[in-house]
C-alpha cells in the first residue's frame, strides 16, 4: 500500500469511528478536538505508533461494568497505555453526560467527609461559637 492509501484509509477510520460512542475513535474524536491534536500528536501522547492508533480507534469502549477489564484488553492488543487511556476517556465521558444535562455517577467519585458522615448517621462536629470553650 502506497503512503497515500494509507494516509487515506487512516483518516477514513478516524471519520468512521468518531461518529459512534460505540468505538474508542469517538472518544479520541473529542480528545483530539478540545486538546486541539492531530492523530500524529494523539499517537505521540499515547506513546504507540500511528497503525497502532488507528486500530484503537477500532476498538470497541470498555463497558461501564467492566470498565477495568476491558481496557486491559484494549491496552494489551494496542499497547496504549492504560493509565493515559482510562484519563482520557473518563474525562471525556463525564464531559460529555454534563454537557447532556445529567448527573455523574455516583461510582469512583470522591465524596466529601461530611457527606460520608452524614451517610452514616454521623453528626456533624460543632461550630466553634457551639463548642462552649471561648
Amino acid at each position: 500500500m502506497i503512503p497515500e492509501e494509507k494516509d487515506s484509509l487512516h483518516a477514513a477510520v478516524f471519520r468512521h469511528t468518531s461518529a459512534d460512542p460505540t468505538w474508542l475513535g469517538y472518544w479520541l474524536a473529542r480528545h483530539r478536538q478540545t486538546e486541539q491534536l492531530g492523530p500524529q500528536q494523539l499517537a505521540e501522547k499515547l506513546q504507540m505508533p500511528m497503525p497502532n492508533l488507528v486500530l484503537l480507534s477500532l476498538c470497541r469502549t470498555p463497558r461501564p461494568d467492566h470498565f477495568r477489564e476491558d481496557l486491559e484488553v484494549v491496552c494489551r492488543r494496542t499497547g496504549a497505555p492504560e493509565s493515559i487511556l482510562a484519563q482520557i476517556l473518563r474525562q471525556k465521558q463525564t464531559l460529555l453526560d454534563w454537557s447532556q444535562g445529567e448527573t455523574p455517577k455516583t461510582t469512583g467519585w470522591l465524596m466529601a467527609a461530611s457527606d460520608r458522615f452524614a451517610a452514616e448517621g454521623i453528626p456533624p462536629a460543632p461550630k466553634p461559637e457551639e463548642d462552649g470553650n471561648e
